[in-house]
């Protein structure tokens, strides 16, 4: 059966661009503050780890978010920005040459071309 891959991968500030808006879209709370560092922790659990540059000590200054919603934000600015995604696709997230990328891996069922071949 044929196999088709795509890749996107993401710049860190489209990274904590989509995980930011997500977050404020979904109701998961973040610091209003500057990201100060972003961390993605692809070994473990594929969660990204974002520090806040906070003006209280008294406020939480960093919010982990898990693999899930990673994908989920990703997948959602792709949208925003016009990406055109697969609909029939499995997805991931795959750390690959220190960017963050969404990886699209499609099978194509026998009998599901019908084109004739030339002789």
């Amino acid at each position: 059966m044929p196999a088709e891959r795509r890749r996107i991968i993401f710049s860190n500030d489209e990274v904590v661009a989509a995980a930011l808006s997500y977050c404020r879209a979904t109701g998961i709370p973040v610091p209003d503050a500057e990201v100060q560092r972003r961390s993605v922790c692809m070994e473990s659990d594929g969660s990204l780890f974002l520090v806040f540059d906070v003006s209280s000590p008294d406020q939480e200054d960093d919010v982990t978010l898990d693999v899930e919603t990673v994908l989920n934000a990703l997948v959602e600015f792709c949208r925003v920005q016009s990406i055109p995604l697969p609909r029939a696709a499995q997805k991931r997230l795959e750390y690959h040459g220190g960017a963050l990328s969404l990886v699209f891996d499609m099978t194509l069922e026998r009998g599901s071309v019908n084109a004739t071949l030339a002789a």
